[in-house]
């Protein structure tokens, strides 16, 4: 593992996916502070951030549009079409 340190101030935590493994809870609670984390792995880099109030909004918002969908595909409700929104 590796910190990046810009003007005296931590800048963002480097981290292998088997550092990763091994400290977890300690790398998810710095992401949850605030702190800058990177995972590194072989498939590639993948920056470790927190799920935010407006990630669960649009989450909420997903799920209910898939509930109207398999609603309209099951038969239940009727959905507008493209032309009915657009005329």
């Amino acid at each position: 593992m590796f910190v990046i340190f810009a003007e005296k101030q931590l800048y963002m935590q480097v981290v292998t996916a088997r550092e990763f493994r091994a400290n977890q809870t300690k790398i998810l609670s710095a992401a949850k502070s605030g702190q800058s984390v990177m995972l590194t792995s072989r498939v590639g880099n993948f920056k470790i951030v927190p799920i935010t109030s407006e990630d669960e909004i649009v989450k909420r918002d997903i799920l209910e549009s898939l509930k109207e969908v398999k609603e309209h595909l099951e038969g239940r409700i009727d959905l507008p079409n493209a032309r009915d929104l657009v005329f």
